[in-house]
């Protein structure tokens, strides 16, 4: 049974959308790893210094549960974006025995050069299409990405 005019079934379509998505998150990684070789920064140390700055302050568990990074991954990273004065750990007000990160100036600043190198290559990648066409696949990839934490029940929370 065909869902739509070309002659192509459900199945059809997810396979090309799969297809697609793998394409797609392929090419990211390869543009991280352009932004990373900018910065200095590891796939795994940019993870936790972007989520420390979309939660902060925030304690270190909290970002390996959001992250589906281990804890101790977590824990020998944390330590060294320290050391590196990316990120800065404070005492927990509300419990003396934990610590809060935060983005720590040097880190924000490297952020920032990160963030204008991503864009630089966005904006180069994104030039070609129409506004409409960037709206349309921005309101499809909202709908995906909103049924993709209704399914896994993974909802990162946003600053």
């Amino acid at each position: 049974m065909t869902d739509d005019q070309s002659g192509a079934t459900r199945g059809d379509s997810e396979r090309a959308l799969r297809q697609q998505l793998d394409r797609l998150w392929v090419r990211q990684a390869l543009r991280s790893v352009l932004i990373e070789d900018r910065g200095g920064l590891d796939a795994t140390a940019r993870v936790i210094l972007r989520a420390v700055e979309r939660l902060g302050p925030v304690r270190s568990t909290v970002v390996a549960e959001l992250t589906g990074l281990s804890r101790p991954v977590v824990s020998r990273r944390v330590t060294s974006l320290v050391a590196a004065g990316h990120l800065a750990s404070t005492t927990d007000p509300g419990d003396g025995r934990a610590s809060l990160l935060e983005v720590a100036p040097a880190g924000q600043r490297l952020l920032d050069v990160l963030d204008a190198h991503g864009d630089e290559v966005f904006d180069e990648l994104i030039e070609v299409f129409p506004d409409d066409d960037l709206r349309a696949l921005s309101a499809l990839l909202a709908r995906l990405n909103d049924r993709a934490d209704e399914v896994l029940g993974a909802t990162v929370r946003s600053r």
